[in-house]
């Protein structure tokens, strides 16, 4: 499933290739946002922005067009008129004079008004975007939340009421790049301990940012490309990473099971 990085990138680039432009064409595959397609069509595309895993178009008279990926969807930005060579199936498409913004896949889209837009099930829950200027106290502060301190890192960063935009991948890299063990809670570390959590969570997930999806330390990809490791290889410090050596110490990999979903660890640097 895309996270909070990928998203925020997918933003990036509808917001350049339409922001600022008036749709001439819009079209939904459901049935239920059908009536949308010919209210929609003549108004501008004022805002597009990330929150968490969902992404949120706001078109001037009030429109906003919410979506959420889920595992398979996918934006594609192509001249208008033309369209991707792929077997996803076309869910929605916001078309202006030069290009057209095509969301292939996704299972979760609305339309909704200014005011429903804050009372959306998904995005009233949401907690602080990690890559939102969000800072190291606040995610400290967060950490010692009641809803939040007695429960294992593994399974607090898969909820986006804690820190919204982070996911598995993330999840992996985050707490390897903070040596806690996915067990551990919040309550049982100290000050230094929390304050390089939240270090780490804003750190990793930036960089995941800037690069597309790396997040492995710069100067230990570039021993990896020097070494002819290909990208899928050398992008993440641990995860997909299962039976090779931790880059750190040495440690073999392993693949383990945390709140349901698959999680890579060091023993060895993590404590486990």
């Amino acid at each position: 499933m895309p996270e909070g990085p990928e998203i925020h990138r997918e933003a990036d680039k509808i917001r350049k290739a339409i922001g600022g432009t008036e749709c001439n064409y819009v079209y939904f595959y459901h049935d239920h946002l059908k009536s949308f397609e010919k209210e929609l069509t003549g108004l501008t595309v004022e805002s597009v922005e990330a929150y968490g895993k969902g992404m949120v178009i706001g078109l001037n008279s009030d429109f906003y067009i919410y979506s959420h990926n889920q595992l398979y969807g996918k934006w594609f930005i192509k001249p208008a008129g033309e369209y991707p060579n792929t077997n996803r199936q076309l869910r929605a498409e916001l078309q202006t004079s030069h290009r057209s913004a095509l969301l292939y896949s996704a299972s979760e889209i609305d339309v909704m008004d200014g005011e429903s837009i804050k009372e959306h099930p998904y995005l009233s829950k949401l907690g602080p975007d990690i890559l939102k200027s969000i800072t190291v106290d606040q995610i400290v502060d967060r950490c010692r939340e009641d809803q939040f301190r007695r429960r294992s890192f593994a399974a607090l960063m898969l909820d986006q009421t804690f820190l919204s935009g982070i996911g598995n991948y993330l999840r992996t890299e985050i707490l390897f790049d903070a040596t806690i063990d996915p067990s551990e809670k919040p309550k049982n570390l100290d000050e230094d301990d929390l304050q390089e959590f939240a270090k780490s969570a804003i750190v990793i997930s930036q960089r995941a940012y800037d690069t597309g999806g790396m997040t492995a330390d710069p100067d230990l990809v570039e021993k990896a490309k020097k070494n002819g490791e290909k990208r899928r290889e050398y992008r993440h410090y641990l995860f997909n990473r299962e039976g090779k050596p931790c880059r750190i110490c040495g440690t073999e990999i392993e693949k383990i099971n945390k709140s349901g979903r698959r999680i890579y660890i060091c023993r060895n640097c993590q404590g486990v």
